[in-house]
């Protein structure tokens, strides 16, 4: 039990800044379920990531300490590192091991299968302007006020799903619950993430419930955009989360009881998450897992190191940030991602960030923040594909188990709909439920 989050579930307005953290930097990398430990961490039992440790010490030097992409397959030790929780402000653990590389590729709304591959179907190549110019920078880079989207790229963009015959449309539509392109009319010709998963949570498909590792199909090897993964012992690209092996339980939850759950961001995607529960013994497999829908009760928090005094409280559903409409299962309640990129030029307008950002931070999310800034300039916006978030940082909320679930032994997902991209990220974690 969590008397912190008994508190935290009294309804309030706005933001409640319990302690300004320090400063983040970015990484390379996806995202992950970070308590409790997911299945997909099983390699980071081995080395060399229970030798790898950031920040560089005398015993910790160059691969040892280095925040990577892996993006070929090799040296992936420092792709998915969470918080130490050891005390020391921004240091990172690789005891998570490649678990931010278990996703679905080519996934779209209103399609039966992804393809593996298309992260961008019908855009990836469009680029947006301030009032007109492509070099002078937006006086708030992540609200946009005053882009526009370049007519020279809309020509190569097109409204489309992965597949010829859609069955469903985007659901979301309330600019505050997007993450990008936020200005564009619902469903027009400039709306070009409308069939991207988040725009209808849980709905698009999976390779698996749990990922894959590489977001790949078996057989289809190495990718591109992220679609890598380092072969282990343990487990190889192309194998998928729900047949990994059971760990011993990683949480003890109590029927009934809100229970507290975490994920950290790599690279930053935008759309929003949802939990749910299985019986362990039970398949794997969204249909198993819908059945189980956990609702979030109360605020979130962003926090960091694992410190509960360095957390900033937030009301998602006060924010418009929460919805239980147009969802699969049906109205099962999801939340947005809270962290927005500050990538405007290629995603334009998204949302202010939730803390107060540095004038460096700002400053190189003018320029677009791919390329720019240094390591530790952003404390809760940025892209990590150019270094300016530290994952450190993680998403806290509160999930209610059912006051009717049995007793036993269940997996956790954690399932992340992207709207910047056709990908769902997803980690499964074994819990036991006592009465």
């Amino acid at each position: 039990h969590h008397p912190l989050w008994s508190r935290m579930a009294l309804s309030y307005k706005g933001l409640r800044l319990l302690l300004l953290a320090t400063a983040l930097v970015s990484i390379l990398g996806h995202g992950a379920l970070s308590f409790p430990r997911p299945r997909n961490a099983l390699d980071g039992n081995l080395a060399p990531w229970t030798t790898w440790s950031y920040p560089c010490d005398s015993t910790h030097k160059g691969d040892a300490c280095a925040i990577t992409f892996c993006e070929d397959g090799k040296n992936c030790q420092g792709s998915c590192p969470i918080a130490a929780r050891n005390g020391v402000k921004g240091a990172l653990s690789a005891r998570n091991g490649q678990a931010c590389y278990y996703f679905s590729n080519g996934c779209t709304v209103g399609c039966d299968t992804c393809d593996g591959t298309q992260n961008h179907v019908g855009h990836g190549g469009q680029r947006f302007l301030f009032n007109g110019s492509a070099t002078e920078p937006p006086p708030n880079p992540w609200t946009g006020v005053g882009l526009q989207l370049d007519p020279a790229s809309r020509k190569g963009l097109k409204v489309t799903p992965n597949c010829a015959n859609p069955k469903g449309n985007a659901t979301v539509c309330d600019p505050r619950l997007r993450t990008a392109n936020t200005q564009a009319a619902c469903g027009s010709r400039d709306d070009f993430y409308f069939y991207s998963p988040w725009r209808a949570p849980g709905s698009a498909p999976v390779i698996d419930a749990c990922g894959s590792a590489g977001g790949r199909h078996p057989g289809q090897g190495i990718g591109g955009a992220g679609a890598q993964y380092e072969n282990t012992s343990l487990a190889r690209r192309g194998d998928v989360g729900s047949k990994l092996p059971p760990m011993a339980p990683q949480a003890t939850w109590h029927v009934g009881a809100l229970e507290e759950v975490g994920w950290t961001v790599m690279a930053n995607h935008g759309g929003g998450y949802a939990y749910r529960l299985a019986p362990a013994d039970a398949p794997l497999i969204e249909e198993t897992f819908g059945k189980l829908a956990l609702n979030f009760e109360g605020v979130s928090a962003l926090r960091w190191d694992g410190d509960r005094s360095l957390q900033l409280e937030f009301d998602p559903a006060a924010l418009g940030w929460q919805t239980d409409v147009g969802t699969v299962p049906k109205g099962s309640t999801w939340r947005k991602n809270p962290i927005p990129s500050g990538l405007w030029q290629r995603e334009g307008p998204q949302f202010a960030p939730l803390c107060s950002e540095s004038d460096a931070c700002v400053a190189a999310a003018k320029k677009g923040s791919w390329g720019h800034g240094a390591q530790g300039d952003c404390r809760c916006s940025g892209f990590s594909n150019g270094g300016l978030l530290l994952p450190n940082l993680e998403v806290v909320d509160a999930v209610r188990v059912p006051a009717t679930l049995a007793p036993g032994k269940y997996v956790l997902q954690w399932r992340w709909d992207c709207e910047e991209t056709d990908q769902i990220w997803a980690s499964c974690a074994d819990v036991e439920v006592v009465a």
